[in-house]
């Protein structure tokens, strides 16, 4: 459902106007004679993108308010002068009834924060009406505080039936008894479901390529301070919005029931890297010991998940190349290692544990090498055994991981889409 900003606010008060010719242009601008000393008229388009939640108020209105009129004694008078006569007079009730609904509605307002300027009526107030034209002009300095440009998703929901909700959900917020506030603040927050959603995907839209990366980190530790705060957020959304986010950007939902269904994998990827020889037996226990522990070697630094060290076999497509990425590398090696070509190339872990020097290097770089090694060779498991997922999971491209964390819940994402998501 809608969110409490300029935009619902507007839209609210429009619905219930005065009169046929009394329209949203002289609302907001009667609004505004309430606030500033002799302010510019908006016109009917920008009114129109402010109601629509595509813009904002404009800044010298914003300043004034901020310098003058949030302690103005006169500002009630004006307000009653120059909005209530627009509004129907039957109907300053349910104005403020809507309001009160969308306020409770937003899970992004705290019970303890101010929504009435003028009474100074908190959230936690609401159950007490008091005088609906001192409401409404109280939460038209509320709303004026916070940016209304990006608000359109909540601007759009607001009609004369999502009123009608909004009154009848309200009443029987009424009529409940002290203890089941809760059970209803519960109730109309999960209505408000879709738009948390969108408003969680807009917040992390730059890196929302990561989202089936968020699954895992809520199976792993869904308690760990992450690096990424998109991960900690998505943990601590209920159940029923985690489900509305993943349906938002239509990703499907990952099926492991704990961390340990996932770190069980690492024995089975060991198996087959080893039956593929792409290691030799005394190596692949580093995947069980040291993988687990990389939330242990988070770090705030980007990693480069291509370095290009690795050897490449001579051949006549690649003439001048000397050295690739390692996902390339382990394709090479198994194109070659069965084909009488007369190219040889080293097993891939064991050159990697001689030439990066596992048995003495720094445990985070290590786990990283253990992590990208999982993430390069996934795909070629699948093939070579005949491995067919149940669907797409949208394995994010290992270009959009920047930090060790990233790659790590990469990492398992590729093992859950290999081996449970048969």
């Amino acid at each position: 459902m809608s969110k409490l900003c300029l935009s619902t606010y507007l839209s609210v008060l429009t619905i219930y106007k005065r009169t046929r010719r009394t329209g949203q242009v002289k609302i907001l601008n009667g609004l505004l004679k309430s606030i500033c000393t002799n302010p510019e008229p908006i016109d009917k388009e920008l009114v129109s993108h402010i109601k629509n939640g595509r813009r904002n108020l404009p800044q010298v209105i914003i300043d004034e308010l901020e310098e003058k009129h949030y302690h103005n004694s006169h500002y009630f008078e004006f307000f009653k002068s120059n909005v209530e006569i627009n509004l129907d007079p039957e109907k300053t009730t349910d104005i403020c009834k809507v309001l009160k609904y969308i306020a409770l509605n937003d899970a992004r307002i705290d019970n303890d924060s101010v929504i009435d300027y003028i009474s100074h009526d908190k959230k936690s107030d609401f159950k007490h009406i008091g005088d609906p034209i001192s409401f409404i002009a109280g939460v038209f300095l509320y709303v004026c505080r916070f940016q209304n440009d990006e608000t359109a998703d909540y601007a759009k929901e607001i009609n004369e039936d999502f009123c009608k909700f909004a009154i009848n959900e309200y009443n029987s917020f009424l009529n409940t008894n002290p203890t089941s506030d809760n059970q209803f603040r519960t109730k109309i927050i999960d209505t408000d479901i879709p738009s948390q959603a969108k408003s969680f995907c807009r917040r992390y839209e730059d890196s929302i390529d990561l989202l089936q990366l968020c699954q895992i980190a809520n199976i792993v530790n869904p308690t760990h301070n992450h690096v990424n705060k998109m991960y900690d957020e998505y943990c601590d959304c209920s159940d029923a919005l985690k489900k509305q986010i993943l349906k938002e950007k239509d990703c499907p939902m990952i099926h492991a029931e704990d961390e340990y269904a996932l770190y069980g994998l690492l024995s089975r990827f060991a198996e087959d890297i080893e039956k593929m020889e792409l290691a030799s037996c005394d190596k692949t226990y580093m995947f069980q010991q040291y993988v687990i522990k990389s939330l242990n070697y988070e770090d705030l630094e980007p990693v480069d998940t291509n370095p290009t060290i690795f050897p490449i076999g001579p051949c006549k497509l690649f003439p001048n190349h000397k050295t690739s990425f390692l996902s390339q590398f382990v394709n090479d090696y198994l194109y070659y290692k069965d084909k009488d070509m007369g190219v040889s190339l080293p097993i891939p872990l064991d050159w990697m544990f001689d030439h990066l020097n596992f048995g003495s290097c720094d445990a985070k770089d290590l786990i990283f090498w253990l992590n990208l090694f999982i993430t390069s060779s996934c795909y070629d498991i699948q093939a070579y055994f005949n491995y067919e997922t149940k669907e797409s999971l949208s394995i994010p491209n290992i270009e959009d991981t920047k930090t060790l964390e990233d790659l790590f819940f990469l990492s398992l994402l590729m093992l859950y889409d290999t081996y449970l998501n048969l």
